[in-house]
């Protein structure tokens, strides 16, 4: 079996760059020598890292779409279209996330990743189950999703999400609805990773709603509650629940639209480098170089300078960027080290889907997923579980990155 050394890099290892190599043999790395280099064997493939940075590869837990493709379109060729898009920046797992559509429609886009989940082709992004950014959200909340295609949380909310149960990876709900804080532990017991989000909750209900096993909030700031005055006194909101609890995973959409590089400091010295992570929540716009009208969570949306919104300018559409760039802007623009970038992108994610036991770190034994790049923070070469997927692309464009 071929091995690839990558040498004498500047290594993300423990929270710190370190020089070291790295070698990959099949499917997962099998050394990691700080300070050293790999002796190589003739049959090895050996990449000079010096001036680059490697990192364990990056994971997206939300990315609707990319390159004109939407995993709403339930088609293949839109699903490889964003995949490939996303993996040539850094990507090597992801959730493909649904938004509001009608059932019938998304029954398809399930049935799509179920196959493509059994397939599992080397070399692509792995995916790590679907995230359903579901219609079951505060209608005064909802961002870009289309009002009118918002369910109430009934017997035909579980039963959609039963029978999907094996694709599903983690689902995004607003937790004062009626129905779903009684909802929660059984979709715990499927194994879903329960997030809160396009929500009105208060404090209170937010902590419940952690208590009975929610366990994320879906990127922080943006639709969701804050703090509000209620006759003389200040009640709490999701937002400030969430950056106090020690057990919620927070991401973030990191692009320099969504949020200035005040907030996301604030939510980082509050969240820390354990919960702290970092999502594209890229839409169809993202990389997309086509002409005409773009259609977005139900609605038509426009791309001005790089930032996709709806066409009446009253809300932003999601993203129009890949995880690369935001790790560039959290560097260049918002304070953040390289490590701490690198890290709310790769370990983090890791660790809130469950697969940190074999993803998101350069140790002996994980996948193979793994980036390179150049100290400008711009992607050279991905690995996905050790098969080569971009080499040498060039630096992304259209955003703050």
């Amino acid at each position: 079996m071929q091995s690839t050394i990558i040498d004498q890099a500047a290594l993300l290892v423990d929270e710190a760059l370190v020089s070291g190599s790295v070698e990959i043999r099949g499917s997962r790395i099998e050394r990691v020598e700080i300070g050293e280099k790999i002796e190589a064997r003739p049959e090895c493939r050996v990449i000079d890292g010096q001036g680059f940075i490697l990192a364990p590869g990056f994971i997206d837990l939300h990315c609707h779409g990319g390159a004109g493709g939407d995993v709403n379109d339930g088609s293949r060729e839109a699903y490889f279209a964003m995949e490939e898009l996303h993996r040539r920046h850094g990507v090597t797992a992801f959730m493909p996330s649904l938004s509001v559509d009608p059932m019938p429609k998304l029954e398809v886009s399930c049935a799509m990743i179920r196959e493509l989940m059994r397939e599992d082709e080397p070399g692509r992004a792995e995916i790590l189950g679907l995230h359903f950014e579901s219609p079951y959200i505060n209608p005064r909340f909802r961002g870009c999703q289309a009002e009118e295609r918002l369910l109430p949380f009934d017997s035909r909310a579980m039963d959609f999400i039963e029978q999907n149960q094996d694709v599903m990876a983690r689902i995004t709900l607003a937790p004062e609805l009626e129905g779903v804080m009684d909802a929660i532990p059984r979709l715990r017991e499927m194994g879903l990773l329960i997030s809160g989000g396009h929500s009105n909750a208060d404090a209170a209900v937010f902590r419940k709603a952690v208590d009975r096993g929610m366990t994320m909030a879906t990127h922080l700031y943006n639709a969701m509650s804050q703090a509000r005055k209620e006759g003389p006194f200040r009640v709490s909101g999701m937002l400030e629940a969430a950056l106090t609890d020690d057990r919620v995973y927070t991401e973030l959409i990191a692009d320099g639209y969504h949020l200035p590089p005040e907030l996301l400091q604030i939510a980082y010295r509050c969240k820390g480098k354990n919960l702290f992570m970092i999502c594209s929540d890229a839409s169809r716009a993202a990389g997309y170089e086509g002409q005409g009208r773009l259609f977005i969570c139900g609605q038509e949306a426009i791309v001005e300078n790089g930032v996709a919104m709806l066409k009446d300018r009253s809300s932003l559409a999601s993203s129009a960027v890949s995880l690369d760039s935001m790790v560039r802007f959290l560097v260049n623009h918002a304070g953040f080290s390289i490590p701490q970038a690198l890290i709310a992108a790769s370990t983090v994610p890791a660790r809130a889907a469950g697969a940190g036991d074999r993803k998101g770190r350069l140790a002996p034994g994980y996948d193979a997923d793994l980036v390179l790049l150049d100290r400008e923070l711009h992607v050279r070469e991905v690995w996905c579980r050790g098969a080569a997927a971009s080499i040498l692309i060039p630096a992304s464009s259209g955003s703050r990155g």
